[in-house]
């Protein structure tokens, strides 16, 4: 294998890591950033186009053979990332035709959701889900940190902590 065709190879496998968590098509459908106060104040007036919002997750639940899922709205940075910012917009729903299982959303698992604007239930902004992406689970993410990391750990010895490779006692 050449050099330069490794290199290519690892470039392409970066780009692909740094793609969009909504698909293209639906990004070049979606509208113009809309603010989500004009939103919340008339959703009618956006009905039937398409937006994407993002937040976190307050809970879900199956009724009427659809899945609801109620979000704390936040704003997102370049990536579509809902931020942790000290400001939350409000509360919107999304209708979704597939099971969203409550064990994968959580409450306060950040989610990007692109979705067609249907009106208002319960007083708030409602989407019909196009697509969905529930990002990583942070609680998961800290505590395979917190094992892995933290040395003073007393089950350093057992697995998967034990590593024959860590120098010294307690890997310290």
């Amino acid at each position: 294998m050449t050099p330069n065709l490794i290199i290519s190879g690892l470039l392409t496998l970066f780009l692909l890591g740094c793609g969009p968590v909504i698909s293209t098509q639906v990004l070049q459908q979606a509208d113009r950033p809309v603010t989500f106060a004009a939103l919340k104040a008339d959703p009618e007036q956006y009905r039937g186009k398409t937006l994407i919002l993002g937040g976190e997750v307050m809970q879900v639940q199956f009724q009427d053979g659809k899945s609801f899922l109620w979000v704390a709205q936040k704003e997102m940075d370049s990536h579509l990332y809902p931020v942790d910012a000290p400001v939350i917009g409000g509360t919107f729903l999304v209708e979704s035709q597939d099971w969203l299982s409550p064990d994968s959303y959580i409450t306060k698992r950040k989610v990007t959701v692109a979705g067609e604007v249907l009106g208002r239930r319960d007083g708030f902004p409602l989407l019909r889900a196009r697509q969905i992406y529930l990002w990583q689970n942070p609680y998961v993410q800290d505590e395979f940190l917190r094992q892995w990391i933290d040395p003073s750990n007393p089950y350093w010895y057992t697995p998967p902590y034990f590593d024959p490779w860590r120098h010294g006692s307690h890997g310290r």
